[in-house]
């Protein structure tokens, strides 16, 4: 399956942190920079890059959250990471660990919203954002990032013909549906 990056693209609230533009750093694809865990208190939570509007009509299969980072001088941390959405709130909340290696951690692949029970979608993975919880020993994150899983919907005719359901069409005068684009003006 296919699947696509989502980076913090602006900060909604962070602290604890050796740098107030932590979103510019942990979300340029650069392993080489980082941000340290300054207080025992720390925390960041940032808006992410929407999906392509060219996956609108594609199946969202799951999500996972991966943090590359290591830990601080104690040689061995935790963080929570997880999604807050717009109106459903923080779900998805799982913590992993790190050692003085640094290393990417992800979660386990989410396949819901934060009901538990409802698919995902374009829409609702859009209005989400992505926060990180370290734990008290420190640590230095180098990135953070959402990967999106998704099916690419499906091209080709897709609209009714005569109430007959497009799914239920294989073929037009012997030409696939995958490759008619039109049918008789519909």
């Amino acid at each position: 399956m296919p699947t696509v990056i989502l980076r913090p693209d602006s900060t909604t609230s962070q602290t604890g942190w050796a740098s107030s533009n932590i979103h510019t750093i942990i979300n340029d694809n650069n392993t080489g920079t980082s941000v340290d865990q300054n207080s025992v208190t720390c925390d960041f939570t940032g808006t992410l890059d929407d999906l392509d509007g060219s996956l609108s009509g594609a199946t969202i299969n799951s999500f996972t959250i991966s943090a590359n980072a290591k830990a601080g001088r104690t040689g061995a941390t935790s963080a929570a990471m997880n999604l807050i959405h717009s109106t459903d709130g923080s779900f998805a909340v799982e913590t992993e660990n790190w050692t003085g290696t640094q290393n990417t951690q992800t979660t386990t692949a989410r396949t819901t919203q934060q009901d538990g029970s409802s698919a995902l979608t374009f829409a609702y993975i859009n209005n989400c954002s992505v926060k990180i919880d370290p734990g008290t020993a420190g640590m230095t994150l180098y990135e953070l990032f959402v990967t999106v899983d998704y099916t690419a919907a499906a091209s080709g005719y897709s609209h009714d013909i005569m109430g007959l359901a497009a799914a239920n069409i294989g073929k037009v005068n012997t030409v696939a549906t995958a490759n008619v684009g039109k049918v008789s003006g519909t």
